[in-house]
């Protein structure tokens, strides 16, 4: 477990195919991201396992995000439809293979379906087969020490909550813009970029900050607006 009590790697080149897109890690948001693939039957019998988790521990901020390992594609998109109220967390899929070499790579194992679990403060705790008992006990853990904020964060945004989240319809790839090409857009273009994503900028007042934000924010994640 040579992760566990280091900070989570900053995950990149996932594509949100359920829920709502997250940053990972998230601070201040309890997280478990487990890696899966569709061909894995352990992995399709944690899916009920890995739902009630997040309904047990919604009220906390808790947000679950389901890494599949496999290449994006419409199959995997009508498999994950398919699960309905079992799947009822984030889904993701990691074509580039970025996440599987953060995590899984650097924790030296390879089976799945295998879960990590971070605290709100970006630290990994625990990793290991989501249905195993210490998991759960750990995330009792986590989510007990989670701040009020990371509750109220979650409510907003819906968790991942398939009821709340709205089906997606547009594609939003992946910025590609350089620094200074989107310094040379006007600043209602930078904030319609956000905007359209779903990411707020009322903290912002320069137009290097908005530039800044979707930097970090919208060059590695595909969005998707309804």
């Amino acid at each position: 477990m040579a992760l566990v009590g280091k900070p989570c790697p900053t995950i990149t080149g996932l594509t949100f195919i359920k829920g709502q897109p997250v940053a990972i890690p998230c601070q201040g948001t309890p997280m478990v991201v487990e890696f899966w693939a569709t061909w894995c039957g352990p992995c399709r019998a944690a899916f009920p396992h890995l739902s009630q988790l997040a309904q047990k521990h919604r009220s906390k901020g808790l947000v679950v995000v389901g890494v599949n390992m496999e290449e994006d594609s419409p199959q995997i998109r009508a498999f994950v439809q398919q699960q309905g109220a079992k799947m009822d967390y984030t889904v993701a899929v990691d074509g580039s293979g970025q996440a599987a070499q953060a995590l899984m790579g650097a924790a030296g194992v390879s089976g799945i379906p295998h879960a990590f679990i971070i605290d709100a403060s970006g630290t990994i705790r625990h990793h290991g087969h989501p249905m195993e008992p210490r998991f759960a006990q750990v995330l009792d853990q986590v989510c007990s020490q989670a701040p009020p904020e990371a509750a109220a964060g979650a409510a907003a945004s819906g968790n991942g909550d398939a009821s709340a989240a709205p089906k997606p319809e547009r594609q939003l790839p992946p910025i590609t813009a350089s620094r200074e090409e989107l310094m040379a857009q006007p600043v209602r273009q930078l904030k319609q970029i956000l905007e359209e994503r779903g990411i707020g900028f009322g903290d912002l007042s320069e137009k290097g900050e908005l530039v800044d934000r979707i930097l970090q924010r919208c060059t590695h994640v595909t969005y998707y607006a309804s």
